[in-house]
């Protein structure tokens, strides 16, 4: 199972190529990326994390309201950056937030999760005309975290390439990892959280149950990403050549 990829300037920095497919293919290496927002990263690290994995896109999945004053080092060594909120940005987050909590109860889940998916679905098709271009590669996918909305991002992805539902969703458990340091990340921001260290620590975590349920209402209402993405407006020759792009 693919780890982090130790970085200083952010969080949560992972490779989620290199997962085996139902049908014995592995996904390419090097070639997806994601971690939580970049904007801390430092000139030398930019460089090197460059040198390293040459990133040709960055999908940035945050609300405008959770953006910084400055993008960090990395985003303009990147030729193609996309802005592309999958929550509603005509509202404020804190209006966002509220009408889910409302809906789906405070704190993530699968029915939040699946929400997004299907209230954002201009706006995921954008993500999915990136991800399905094999021009875009290598791809960096972030939010604020690296874990939710880049969570359901990879989760699609993986699904659409043949991965199975037990590894996606241990995929998506190891964001639990970088809890520490994306509370440190929030606290230095100016973020106010309630609770404790622990309490809010404890919130952010990644139970692979919030991804075994989304997978669940995506496959009941859907059969599997591959019928999302076509109901999106893609095609069969599309999903096939980012297939033979991305599985060796």
């Amino acid at each position: 199972m693919p780890q982090m990829i130790e970085t200083t300037g952010t969080f949560n920095f992972r490779d989620f190529g290199g997962y085996t497919t139902s049908t014995g293919r592995q996904i390419k290496s090097n070639l997806l990326l994601r971690c939580g927002s970049p904007d801390l990263i430092e000139t030398d690290e930019a460089r090197s994390l460059q040198e390293t994995f040459s990133i040709r896109s960055i999908i940035d999945l945050r609300h405008p309201d959770e953006l910084r004053p400055t993008r960090g080092a990395l985003v303009p060594l990147v030729d193609n950056r996309y802005h592309l909120s999958v929550i509603d940005d005509s509202q404020s987050m804190k209006s966002n937030t509220a009408a889910l909590d409302v809906a789906y109860g405070i704190g993530q889940s699968g029915p939040r999760y699946f929400s997004l998916l299907e209230r954002g679905e201009a706006m995921w098709r954008e993500v999915v005309s990136v991800i399905l271009n094999p021009d875009s590669y290598p791809i960096l996918a972030h939010c604020t975290a690296g874990k939710d909305r880049t969570g359901l991002t990879a989760a699609l992805l993986l699904d659409l390439l043949g991965v199975d539902a037990d590894t996606i969703a241990e995929d998506y458990a190891l964001s639990s990892q970088s809890a520490d340091r994306l509370y440190d990340y929030l606290i230095e921001g100016g973020r106010e959280l309630e609770g404790t260290r622990q309490e809010a620590i404890e919130r952010m975590l990644t139970p692979r149950k919030y991804m075994d349920d989304f997978l669940s209402l995506l496959y009941e209402n859907y059969g599997d990403a591959e019928a999302y993405v076509k109901k999106l407006g893609f095609t069969e020759a599309d999903i096939n050549d980012i297939r033979q792009f991305l599985l060796q």
